[in-house]
């Protein structure tokens, strides 16, 4: 279900502005919204808090905090630390800060050095990999005196370059120079240019005229025979190799040291900052301060006595007598029993619904398991997902994705052993064969007719539901245009049901009448309430309807593909290859099947069925919470009923 909201305003002595953002902060449980002055209130009595000059007192702490936190890789810091940290006033938070000082300055050096060798390093590398290339080049130079030489790459794609290089030079040389060109990696070409020393500016200046990379030696390499400079640069980028590594230990030192201190400052002075950018939101006279916006209807009492004793008894909570105009932005959270949680992302991940409308994570968490058991429909796989389940709730046990994941995936392992029970499959018609294992139901894939058949009738029944609720959603936002639309798209879908099941014989023909004025009926209300759209939207609702045909699709492919599995796995003659590819197959299909199942089960609620009743455009509760609420995983609102 969605949670009940409560529109309130908080009134307090402007002087504890600060202290009331501060508790309800800590409590966690207010989606703060802009100050709007009460009704029948004068806007010259109540105004937009005041704008503090410049930045707030802990941006510039923050900032610093957050550049040790990104150098160090502070983690997840104890909830302890972080608790004793929120406790401080401001001049003690800054007290913390400013002891952090020294290790800061220190992490910035580290850093700055780990990049100044880093940069060092790719250089080095770069020099290496040129030097490595040009070898087989300048084995080739002559030795000549009075000559000069200069290496330039190029890219690939430029390599022409290179022979109108030669003959610009050949023109300035009179012939009395060499070119010499070899490919290297990345897509380069490196060329060496032989040229008498003399002419060394104007060979400069036909180079300077391209878009060229001419290779020049650092200083400390300059000089050294060329044979030489490969061993040399392999040496120095071993030396800033093992700097980088005494610099990374020292910084791990420092994140050892300092790294959780950092973290949970972070985290506090994040709160400090969201406090003061939440006074822009506020309102103030000359003595009153008032914070605006929503709380769980049953946290109301709960946040009031904690801003009295927090704040003081002059604080007030007032709330706001309901309004269906202001309802129309009250923010959505979801409360429902365990067993549900897991769905609820999932049924608001196309959209989440308006306040006041009908929640559809149980019809979700009621239907989406059965489709996939009814798609995927065997033992073995089923068992087999229980199994991988297991080990990976083994490998990962912190894992707050997989706990998301692993109770609808257990319903979903839980259905589908079910109905192969009922269709009499493990793995495939493995089970017949060996254990003597027999339908309950019925066999999928000798009824396919009857398996199609009761996949419409899940569509019917599921879009017939749809469109009932969204009559019960459209009473529940008291919007008569839409329970007018709803309840003739329902009648019309009735009446089209109906005379199918006359003109196929067994109904007598008064109800066929019957239906043909129902029909009739319900066109004429869908004209007046939607338009043309309207009986365009009721042919769309009987193919929804017929969609349902692939839950008969997915699970004949399913159980084919595992007879097909345990066939070609007998055909091979060899008893080890037979099983390396009955196996195979099988995980194929399990892979297959589930992803495709939990698609497709997923696609028939989103498309056909909550189409039909859920009301998008709701606000997503969002509560102005501290670090100490999201540590002690306090978000959810509590339920005064059982959960």
């Amino acid at each position: 279900m969605l949670v009940e909201m409560r529109r309130v305003d908080l009134v307090a002595p402007r002087r504890r502005a600060l202290a009331l953002l501060r508790a309800l902060h800590r409590a966690g449980v207010l989606h703060l919204v802009p100050f709007a002055p009460p009704p029948g209130t004068s806007e010259a009595v109540f105004g937009a808090y005041p704008a503090l000059p410049g930045a707030g007192p802990f941006d510039a702490r923050l900032e610093r905090v957050a550049e040790l936190s990104g150098i160090l890789g502070a983690g997840s810091p104890p909830t302890a630390l972080v608790a004793e940290l929120w406790e401080l006033d401001d001049a003690g938070l800054a007290a913390r800060v400013e002891r952090l000082e020294p290790a800061r300055s220190r992490a910035a050096a580290l850093a700055a050095e780990r990049v100044r060798l880093e940069g060092e390093l790719a250089r080095l590398d770069g020099y290496r990999r040129l030097v490595e290339g040009l070898q087989g080049v300048v084995a080739r130079l002559p030795a000549l005196r009075g000559y000069g030489s200069t290496a330039i790459v190029v890219q690939a794609r430029y390599r022409a370059v290179i022979g109108v290089l030669r003959e610009e030079l050949e023109e300035l040389t009179g012939g009395r120079c060499e070119l010499i060109a070899a490919e290297l990696g990345g897509e380069r070409v490196a060329a060496v240019l032989l040229y008498p020393q003399r002419l060394a500016d104007q060979v400069r200046t036909v180079l300077g005229g391209r878009d060229l990379e001419e290779v020049s030696l650092p200083a400390e390499l300059a000089g050294l025979p060329f044979t030489e400079l490969e061993p040399r640069l392999a040496g120095e980028e071993e030396r800033v190799r093992d700097r980088i590594a005494a610099v990374g230990s020292q910084l791990v030192e420092l994140g050892l040291a300092h790294g959780r201190e950092v973290g949970a400052l972070e985290l506090v002075l994040r709160d400090r900052v969201a406090e003061t950018g939440a006074l822009r939101q506020t309102g103030a006279s000359e003595h009153l301060v008032v914070v605006c916006g929503w709380v769980p209807g049953a946290r109301v009492e709960t946040l009031r006595a904690a801003l009295v004793r927090e704040v003081g008894p002059e604080t007030l909570v007032v709330e706001r007598p309901p309004d269906r105009a202001a309802a129309a932005d009250a923010p959505v959270a979801f409360e429902n029993r365990s067993v549900l949680r897991p769905f609820e992302p999932l049924a608001s991940f196309v959209s989440l619904p308006r306040y006041g409308s009908l929640d559809p994570t149980p019809f979700l968490a009621v239907t989406f398991p059965v489709f996939v058991g009814l798609m995927v429909g065997d033992i073995g796989y089923g068992l087999i997902l229980l199994a991988l389940l297991a080990w990976a709730r083994r490998r990962w046990p912190r894992s707050s994705l997989l706990s998301q994941v692993l109770p609808i995936a257990l319903l979903a392992a839980g259905s589908t052993i079910a109905f192969g029970f009922l269709f009499g499959e493990l793995f495939g018609e493995a089970g017949a064969a060996l254990l003597g294992l027999r339908p309950f139901w019925f066999d999928r894939r000798e009824a396919a007719i009857s398996f199609l058949g009761l996949a419409i009738a899940i569509g019917a029944v599921q879009v017939v539901l749809g469109l009932v609720l969204g009559m019960v959603n459209a009473v529940l936002l008291r919007d008569r245009h839409q329970l007018a639309g709803r309840a003739a798209m329902l009648t019309g879908l009735l009446a089209l049901l109906v005379l199918l099941g006359w003109i196929a014989g067994p109904l007598p023909a008064t109800v066929g009448y019957l239906a043909v004025a129902g029909l009739a009926v319900a066109l004429a209300v869908l004209l007046v309430t939607l338009g043309l759209a309207g009986p365009i939207e009721l042919l769309g609702a009987v193919g929804n309807i017929l969609s349902y045909a692939r839950l008969m699709a997915i699970g004949f492919a399913s159980v084919m593909l595992a007879v097909v599995a345990n066939e070609l796995g007998g055909l091979t003659g060899n008893v080890l290859v037979g099983a390396v590819v009955a196996v195979l197959l099988h995980a194929l299909n399990l892979v297959l099947g589930f992803f495709d199942a939990s698609i497709q089960g997923l696609r028939l609620h989103y498309v056909e069925f909550f189409t039909k009743f859920v009301e998008p455009g709701g606000i997503r509760f969002e509560p102005f919470a501290s670090a100490l609420v999201a540590g002690a995983g306090q978000l959810r609102p509590r339920s005064t009923g059982g959960r």
